[in-house]
């Protein structure tokens, strides 16, 4: 007799978007009973939120494109949240990049976009207008190459050899391919800008992801209204609906392996300082925790050695160091009104990327900037983000340390890496440290203690040349009854680990059932 307390249609192992994807779509789909297993303590993966008193910041969602209505991805997110989330656009100059002597924003109308990069660099029309062409083709190759990943096997191969033209483009760095469209070495750094937002910097990361990235953005962005935990808590009630659970606190150890098929999990429920142990039962298992961490820590090892070793080879993606700023009044008095603001102290992106580019010492040399509570017009409290990336190994003496209990040396370094970033930010907008009336600093230890992720890394597997070269990972793995979902099986963002959660449920159910969620998501979009 099954138990239903235990046994369910299907577990996922995780709870970021890709996970709850799944879920919500096994549930709204097949009125499955899902049990979706959170090892934090908060809902969400990235798309949580945490609260100080009466702040209370998003720590990965920071601005999402292709929500407006009439998009396929806005359709698709409705399909997941049962259309409960509202979305507010960003001003049409959503981000904003600072350099020593340029400054330029992207806007939400292409056409203004480029008019903007010829003014400053009229010698380069030609390149600028090849260099977006070239996004258009790579963007469209990685969008159909990762759906690709869950095709048949027959299709695979004629599908690749008639997509070679644009391959060979996707698979290039992305400052090979923008050096090969424009000479000047500011408008390269300038175009290379949104790196950020898939975390390697140009010489290292696929041209592919950098396009996807920048025709993502290519209407602007939109922001949740009453932020990313509105996300998280619309997917809980669709799967809740159909008689499904999500449960926080609830770590996977192991997944279980019964005749060579996967059919549940072990699991640590913690409870205080303590806790017990608890076996979950179902035909299949979606593991949205990262390629890595499944195949590496909860698969047993024999199933997937040597997807495992070409995964580790390949490395993390960058990590983040995070700076939560409490703000006593609204930023919009020092003309902060809603746009993201890059600031880059010089061009060479990848040169800054090396070891964190003096933040551990105090001297950042990049960061972005975010305020949240200007985009979201239903905060109650102003907020602000500062956010660069730092080296995951300096961190590594503490790692499997105590969440707030890592001593002294941690959190002096934290108070340095505070006064950094702030510095650089008041240089570019005076005021902002005037309106400071809480501190609080995340880092790659913060984030592998919560997530799992090794290295603390925030986007998964690194976005190379070699990850879409090799066809790295897809949705499917080596053991029957378990399927991968999140950004490691599609790309990095909220919505490519969207669509991992979409490529999930193609794995375990079939390419009728993608084709069923896709023709959905088209009609809601519409």
């Amino acid at each position: 007799m099954a138990d239903r307390d235990h046994d369910f249609d299907a577990i996922v192992i995780g709870s970021g978007i890709g996970g709850l994807a799944a879920a919500s779509l096994l549930a709204r789909f097949e009125g499955a009973r899902v049990l979706v297993l959170e090892r934090h303590f908060r809902l969400g993966g990235f798309t949580h939120e945490f609260r100080r008193g009466r702040y209370h910041w998003d720590v990965g969602l920071h601005y999402v494109g292709q929500m407006g209505r009439g998009s396929s991805a806005r359709g698709m997110m409705d399909l997941v949240t049962g259309g409960a989330v509202d979305w507010d656009p960003m001003p049409d100059d959503f981000d904003v990049f600072h350099y020593p002597d340029i400054t330029l924003a992207a806007n939400a109308d292409r056409q203004i976009y480029r008019d903007r990069l010829i003014a400053a660099f009229p010698d380069e029309e030609e390149g600028i207008d090849a260099y977006f062409a070239d996004v258009k083709k790579a963007a469209a190759w990685v969008g159909r190459e990762t759906f690709s990943w869950v095709m048949p096997s027959p299709l695979r191969r004629p599908y690749a050899l008639a997509t070679r033209s644009a391959r060979r483009l996707a698979t290039r760095t992305t400052a090979e391919q923008i050096g090969r469209r424009v000479l000047d070495p500011k408008l390269q750094a300038l175009l290379a800008s949104q790196w950020g937002d898939y975390g390697l910097p140009p010489g290292r990361s696929a041209f592919g992801i950098h396009a996807l990235i920048v025709d993502h953005y290519a209407k602007g962005g939109w922001y949740p209204r009453g932020g990313s935990e509105a996300i998280a808590e619309a997917a809980r009630a669709v799967i809740e609906r159909a008689g499904g659970s999500c449960r926080v606190n609830h770590e996977v150890h192991e997944i279980l392996i019964e005749q060579g098929r996967a059919v549940g999990v072990r699991v640590h429920v913690r409870k205080g300082r303590g806790g017990s142990e608890a076996i979950f039962r179902a035909p299949l298992v979606i593991s949205d925790a990262g390629a890595h961490t499944t195949y590496a820590r909860l698969l047993p090892r024999g199933h997937a050695d040597h997807l495992l070793a070409a995964i580790t080879a390949t490395g993390a993606s960058t990590s983040a160091i995070t700076l939560y700023l409490g703000l006593r009044e609204s930023p919009e008095r020092i003309g902060l009104t809603g746009a993201n603001h890059w600031h880059f102290a010089g061009y060479d992106h990848d040169a800054s990327a090396i070891d964190g580019g003096g933040v551990l010492d105090g001297r950042p040399s990049s960061a972005y900037l975010s305020v949240p509570s200007v985009k979201d017009r239903s905060a109650g409290a102003h907020t602000a983000e500062i956010i660069t990336f730092g080296p995951a190994a300096a961190f590594a003496p503490w790692q499997g340390t105590e969440w707030m209990r890592r001593g002294a040396d941690y959190e002096a370094l934290k108070e340095r890496i505070a006064h950094g970033l702030i510095e650089l930010i008041e240089r570019h907008h005076p005021g902002l440290r005037a309106l400071i009336d809480h501190v609080e600093v995340s880092t790659p230890v913060t984030v592998e203690t919560f997530t799992g992720h090794r290295e603390g890394g925030i986007y998964g597997i690194a976005a190379t040349p070699e990850r879409f070269e090799r066809r790295l990972v897809s949705a499917r793995s080596p053991v029957p009854g378990l399927v991968l979902a999140g950004a490691d099986v599609c790309s990095p963002g909220i919505v490519g680990s969207l669509m991992g959660g979409v490529f999930a449920v193609g794995a375990a159910r079939g390419m009728r059932a993608v084709g069923r969620i896709m023709r959905a998501a088209g009609r809601r979009g519409s």
